[in-house]
């Protein structure tokens, strides 16, 4: 019995050390607006492209297309035989999210 209550206590120990966790924050919605290429991919290529380049004014770290949220790069066939193409997503970045505990006992001074 007293072998289960240390196993149980070490257990339980090394489960309460804090964790640092990673938070996605995305900003508004950004839009390339319709583009036009002579090809389906090079007209998706230019709108990412716009997209990236707009969303890289609220810095770096936000302009991945891949990290976005509510992602849409939608294309259709234009007047003689060219493309259309829309990229529009909320850019978003990775950033550590504070350690919870350490905050409090700054704020009650332990």
């Amino acid at each position: 019995m007293r072998c289960r209550a240390i196993m149980l206590g070490a257990l339980l120990g090394a489960s309460t050390s804090p964790s640092d966790a990673a938070v996605r924050l995305c900003r508004g919605t950004i839009s390339s607006g319709p583009v036009i290429a002579a090809t389906e991919r090079e007209a998706k290529r230019q709108a990412l492209d716009i997209w990236k380049g707009e969303a890289a004014k609220l810095g770096v770290s936000f302009s991945a297309w891949g990290r976005a949220a509510d992602k849409i790069l939608a294309c259709k066939p234009a007047v003689g035989g060219k493309f259309v193409c829309l990229a529009r997503a909320a850019p978003c970045t990775i950033e550590q999210a504070p350690n919870r505990r350490e905050n409090r006992s700054k704020r009650i001074e332990i």
